[in-house]
């Protein structure tokens, strides 16, 4: 596991460098990538739709996440965007 391990955090090293090269070189290259995360979000859009397996590990990511201590920010942003949602709502009422 520990080899597994390493080898997954090299990939990921690779492909955040290539990225980070990416972002101010070859435009089309660039725009290449988005088209292809874009169409990565619309497989994972049908499977969440489609598929309870994709759902049930798409929620289990999303719920060791929110343990996390890296998440509080985002869980705030998040209330904050909510509750300006619903104040939103109830003035449009």
């Amino acid at each position: 596991m520990i080899f597994g391990n390493k080898l997954k955090e090299m990939s990921i090293g690779m492909v955040s460098q290539r990225l980070e090269e990416m972002k101010d070189g070859d435009t089309a290259e660039y725009d290449k990538t988005l088209e292809m995360l874009l169409l990565m979000t619309e497989v994972a859009t049908h499977f969440l739709k489609e598929n309870k397996e994709f759902r049930e590990k798409f929620a289990e990511i999303h719920a060791e996440f929110i343990k996390s201590p890296e998440s509080e920010r985002v869980i705030e942003e998040s209330i904050i965007a909510y509750d300006n949602f619903k104040e939103k709502q109830e003035t449009m009422v």
